[in-house]
């Protein structure tokens, strides 16, 4: 366990699991709450940050490397992934980018629950970028890429840190997905110290069966982006939709608050069965992720 190097950040393994909710501003509830880099970058934008921070909530920091990349590939015309495997000097405003995550980490990194690493590029320049962070007293967080990574790389990350991210979810197709959260549950159990974040994942009901330990997304601010009735659940999985009534009125603030109120509340609680339901199956198994056992054979 000495070789482990521990990621930066003030976190409680025992506060798991975690469903961070992106975005939201003034209407982002927490106590759990992740923001980008790219969200931060004036001086008024990171007194918001200081504000969460000074409220209590937990917030990981996210690189915003995900949203510069989507930036660069609309201008260049060029697809997610081609983008996503260039070399971080050939992305328009990296190095912009980099230095505000600098300041910020080094700025709030002991307050933050976490900070991802600057993920741009394949295996060589995610090492090579992270070994420069590193040099500058930085501890943040690894990101697996399972789709284009190989299984060797979560090994090597998986052995040598003790919380990593993974990605490719955001994008992938449901069945996709699916497997890539089988395939991360049968392998994190070889590693019992490890902590799984899962990129851009909506806590679920996949989440009960094979579940990372944390994971975040926006899509809890659906129903005021597009202006559609929310879609309710129970033990996690969807069971239908709210009347059309639950809509908010088109350009009345005071209805809209309470929509935005309304998914808020939804997300807290959402948060709070999965956490129930992962304590009690924990209660059953004695571990959040029990070791693989002989009559199981060789993990494939």
């Amino acid at each position: 366990m000495s070789s482990i190097r521990v990621t930066g950040g003030a976190y409680d393994r025992a506060e798991r699991p975690i469903y961070f909710t992106a975005g939201g501003g003034e209407f982002n509830a927490g106590p759990f709450v992740l923001t980008a880099v790219n969200e931060l970058m004036s001086d008024a934008e990171e007194g918001h940050l200081r504000g969460l921070l000074d409220g209590g909530n937990r917030v990981l920091l996210d690189s915003g490397i995900f949203w510069l990349t989507n930036r660069h590939a609309r201008a260049h015309a060029v697809t997610m992934d081609e983008a996503l495997a260039l070399p971080p000097e050939a992305i328009d405003g990296f190095t912009e980018l980099r230095e505000r995550y600098v300041h910020l980490t080094r700025t709030h990194g002991d307050r933050l629950w976490g900070y991802i690493e600057l993920d741009q590029g394949g295996q060589l320049h995610k090492r090579r970028q992270r070994a420069a962070l590193h040099d500058l007293g930085l501890s943040p967080i690894p990101v697996y890429h399972p789709l284009v990574d190989g299984w060797d790389y979560f090994d090597e990350l998986a052995r040598g840190y003790d919380r990593i991210c993974v990605g490719n979810i955001v994008q992938a197709p449901s069945t996709v997905r699916l497997r890539i959260l089988h395939t991360l549950w049968e392998r994190r159990r070889e590693y019992p110290h490890l902590w799984i974040h899962v990129l851009g994942l909506t806590a679920n009901e996949w989440c009960l069966a094979v579940p990372p330990d944390s994971c975040d997304s926006s899509s809890w601010l659906a129903p005021l982006r597009w202006n559609h009735q929310r879609i309710e659940t129970a033990m996690m999985r969807r069971t239908g939709s709210l009347p059309a009534t639950f809509r908010y009125a088109t350009g009345d603030p005071a209805s809209y608050t309470a929509a935005a109120r309304m998914c808020a509340d939804a997300a807290s609680a959402l948060a709070r069965t999965w956490r129930h339901a992962a304590h009690r199956a924990q209660d059953l198994t004695g571990s959040p992720a029990p070791a693989r056992l002989p009559q199981e054979g060789a993990l494939r």
